[in-house]
């Protein structure tokens, strides 16, 4: 299940050219390698690692600290290596645990079928950000946590808890198999999961999130003032979504076998239908956008 879980995480990206230049890897030697550079606001740091958790914070002063540590149940410390990556938006640094991997600004892409004795062989990142860079940082098979940050962050897992807070920025995080938290951010929030919870708490919406196969629990402290649509759903979760008192929108809630509350007066369109219903609340506008395949639904009124 694992295996199948990460590689669709690997999958972004393109081959290197075999013309292309040999990538930059270090720390080889030993099983501790350290990094460290100043980068200026509003540029990117991305991690990828295959295997082993990601904990990012911000750092109180301009330079980037990264610390990669190896864990081996086999194979020697000079079989993982570090790639960095440079361009005109950013760094990237990728943990490359086998010499069938490729790195890129989007993540690490897999050549070939996974091996066994890949799993023997993990590197656990430790990452203190200068306020105002924005964070990339994915895990195929690992927890990823990010917190404090200024700017924009995306974080993902193929198999792992995934944790957002205090961000100043867009946010982006899912996992194929795992929660998925988001707290205290400013802006407009992506948050999914394949098989696990998601719940998110925002002072500034918009916020769309989905699941698979568990619950969704959203709020929203205030929402900006955009024409965006939201859209919140389970397969199999109850789904509850709470926004400020003077929210107005087009609603729709549809569940196949559960049931809708809403805290707020509806004006209906259409026939009743406890499992689907359509109706506005207060001046209109946004369509919000609220499902469950086998679960409650519920609009709760902050």
């Amino acid at each position: 299940m694992i295996r199948r879980l990460v590689s669709p995480l690997l999958v972004a990206g393109v081959f290197a050219s075999p013309l292309a230049a040999q990538p930059d890897l270090q720390g080889r030697e030993g099983t501790r390698f350290t990094w460290s550079e100043r980068i200026p606001a509003g540029q990117w740091l991305r991690i990828y690692g295959t295997n082993g958790k990601i904990d990012v914070v911000e750092a109180t002063g301009d330079v980037a600290e990264l610390v990669g540590e190896k864990v081996l149940r086999r194979g020697r410390p000079e079989d993982i290596a570090f790639e960095i990556r440079r361009a005109s938006d950013g760094i990237t640094i990728c943990a490359i645990i086998t010499e069938e991997v490729d790195c890129n600004d989007d993540g690490i892409r897999q050549r070939g079928r996974w091996r066994n004795d890949n799993d023997g062989r993990r590197v656990n990142f430790t990452v203190r950000v200068p306020r105002g860079v924005k964070v990339a940082a994915g895990s195929g098979n690992g927890d990823v946590r990010v917190e404090g940050m200024s700017a924009e962050v995306h974080a993902s897992s193929g198999n792992g808890e995934v944790r957002v807070s205090t961000s100043g920025g867009p946010v982006s995080a899912s996992s194929g198999n795992g929660d998925v938290r988001v707290g205290r951010a400013t802006g407009p929030v992506k948050a999914s999961s394949g098989n696990g919870r998601v719940f998110v708490a925002t002072t500034r919406g918009p916020v769309n999130a989905s699941s698979g196969n568990g619950d969704v629990d959203i709020t929203m402290d205030a929402i900006a003032d955009l024409a965006e649509d939201m859209e919140f759903s389970s397969g199999n979760g109850t789904v509850t979504v709470t926004v400020p008192a003077d929210f107005s929108g087009e609603l729709v809630a549809t569940t196949g076998s559960g049931k809708f509350y809403s805290d707020f007066p509806l004006t209906l369109r259409g026939r009743i239908d406890p499992q689907r219903v359509r109706a506005t609340i207060g001046r209109g506008g946004r369509r919000i956008t609220i499902s469950s395949g086998n679960g409650d639904v519920e609009l709760k009124k902050k």
